[in-house]
């Protein structure tokens, strides 16, 4: 593999293209921000073993699907020297859970408030809950079963508490694994990592830090999520050929081109019409 060379011993995943500090490599798959940038995920990052000492990553693993979390630890485990740092932050699955059992309007109107996303309890506070769950976005696309049709578009897709995390976390190969507060941290410039307030959404996440121990490689079978009759090589049929491949990669540009344009305002999405039909705008 052809990997990304850098000088940078530091790495901010899911920073946003327009995050830059010095001596930070920046990794991010915003469509929205850059449709024509090339990309990678967080279980395919483009570097070289053991590249980084730290690695900052702020509310992105709750944008990955359970089917692919295990796959980006791994990655990231790969891409760190050996006790190297890594900080994560995350919504907090007990926080959020404990507001909704407790029916605390209060605390729930705090989290929506540090949020700042605008979720709405018109049907209750039950419908904030599962909107910090899983919400509305271009991460993350659900096709129907025949990969004729875009039924929606998400950006958290899961949501973690401790036990679950640190679990993860300890499974492929990190140790020293801790709570932290807002505040606290090893990473000395942790108050700079953001595109926003380093504070943004604390009332709210799961703050977790750790070290690399060592190398765990990611195998299906000894996944600690993939376990039951839904495990993705059951779910995702197997490519009968280069021919299959083409024809839905094929279907899934035409589609995501389909949802885009919609989304687009009329006047625009009325040029564009014009322009690909040669006609003069």
């Amino acid at each position: 593999m052809n990997y990304k060379r850098t000088s940078h011993r530091k790495f901010n995943l899911g920073a946003g293209h327009s995050w830059k500090k010095d001596g930070w490599e920046v990794l991010d798959h915003d469509i929205v921000a850059k449709p024509f940038h090339l990309r990678k995920q967080a279980w395919d990052l483009p570097y070289r073993d053991e590249a980084f000492e730290v690695i900052f990553c702020s509310h992105v693993i709750e944008h990955i699907s359970h089917f692919k979390i295990e796959q980006a630890l791994c990655e990231i485990n790969r891409v760190m020297q050996k006790d190297g740092i890594l900080r994560l932050l995350t919504p907090d699955l007990k926080k959020l859970a404990t507001a909704y059992v407790n029916n605390d309007r209060k605390q729930m109107e705090a989290f929506i408030k540090d949020d700042g996303s605008g979720l709405k309890t018109t049907l209750g506070l039950g419908q904030a809950f599962v909107n910090f769950i899983v919400s509305a976005g271009y991460d993350n696309f659900l096709l129907s079963s025949d990969f004729s049709e875009i039924l929606a578009g998400y950006g958290h897709v899961c949501c973690y508490d401790y036990e679950m995390l640190s679990g993860l976390l300890r499974h492929y190969g990190f140790h020293k694994i801790r709570p932290c507060d807002i505040h606290d941290s090893e990473i000395a410039e942790h108050k700079e990592l953001r595109g926003c307030p380093y504070d943004k959404a604390a009332s709210y996440s799961l703050i977790v830090e750790c070290r690399k121990e060592r190398f765990v490689p990611f195998s299906y079978d000894q996944a600690l999520l993939h376990a039951g009759p839904y495990r993705v090589p059951d779910i995702i049929p197997r490519p009968r050929s280069p021919l299959w491949i083409a024809f839905r990669k094929i279907g899934y540009g035409y589609n995501l081109g389909k949802y885009f344009l919609s989304k687009l305002p009329a006047p625009l999405k009325d040029r564009l019409k014009r322009i690909f039909r040669n006609k003069q705008p």
